[in-house]
């Protein structure tokens, strides 16, 4: 008898490990405040969006997406749960629950570039809500035959602070960039292998964290300024990296360029 409860099992048991396990992805949350949170875009992954009763959520998509073309849909598995619309430009959407009995639904979003599986979840606790869901978006790989140009040093010129300073533990350690270095106007960060990309954000001066502005030149990345510190989010995980020379972001009052002045005294009359 225990024999055949044995064999059962097993057999449950490999009729189950074939099956695909659901569950939808959390973007990260922010370190000021984890209710804007930021997601790795992936076509097959289902995102997920919570909300509370009385509260908003909005998705924001690449800044050049639209729904607003031939293409554009977006639809709900229960429209009548909750308010749903985009703005003029077609690049975000509001989400809003208008009922606490089961609202719980999926909704499907088409633009011109993509497709997002967004999963929505009803809260009881506002701390546990999306407020702002964006996305970063990995680098395509290229079609085999495509001619790589190599993107040089996007940083060149005639000022070149590096190799920057990585602080991390050993599991982060795998989403830090390779190298960093800057030219006193631009920061560059390359990286290697073509896995994730953390999400970057610049440390101000008063310790505060802002995404950064930055653009990508094949595996570099590319920041439009210069900070005392940057940290790499990828869920969990961070990295954090700092020039290893002095960044000044102010103005150069005294016009030199060694730093040095002179300080003349007149004798006494």
């Amino acid at each position: 008898m225990v024999n055949k409860a044995a064999s059962g099992l097993t057999a449950l048991l490999l009729l189950t490990s074939g099956l695909p396990a659901y569950a939808e992805s959390m973007g990260t949350g922010s370190a000021l405040d984890r209710r804007v949170q930021t997601a790795i875009y992936s076509p097959d992954e289902v995102f997920r969006v919570q909300a509370t009763i009385g509260r908003g959520a909005l998705v924001q998509l690449q800044s050049n997406e639209t729904i607003n073309q031939d293409t554009g849909l977006m639809v709900s598995g229960d429209p009548k749960a909750w308010s749903i619309g985009p703005n003029k430009a077609g690049n975000m959407v509001s989400l809003k629950p208008i009922t606490d009995q089961e609202p719980d639904t999926n909704l499907t979003i088409n633009t011109n570039r993509r497709t997002y599986l967004i999963e929505l979840k009803l809260v009881e606790r506002t701390q546990d809500s999306t407020y702002l869901l964006r996305f970063t978006y990995p680098e395509q790989p290229k079609k085999t035959g495509d001619v790589r140009r190599d993107p040089g040093n996007p940083c060149d010129g005639p000022v070149q602070n590096g190799p920057y300073q990585k602080r991390s533990n050993a599991e982060s350690k795998s989403i830090g960039p390779y190298e960093g270095w800057d030219n006193g106007m631009l920061t560059c960060f390359r990286f290697t292998g073509n896995g994730p990309r953390p999400a970057l954000y610049q440390v101000l001066p008063d310790g505060t964290e802002t995404v950064a502005d930055m653009h990508n030149e094949q595996n570099v990345v590319v920041v439009h300024g210069v900070s005392r510190l940057f940290r790499f989010r990828l869920n969990g995980l961070l990295v954090e990296a700092r020039p290893t020379a002095q960044v000044n972001t102010g103005y150069n009052f005294n016009g030199t360029t060694t730093g040095e002045i002179r300080e003349l005294k007149h004798a006494e009359q």
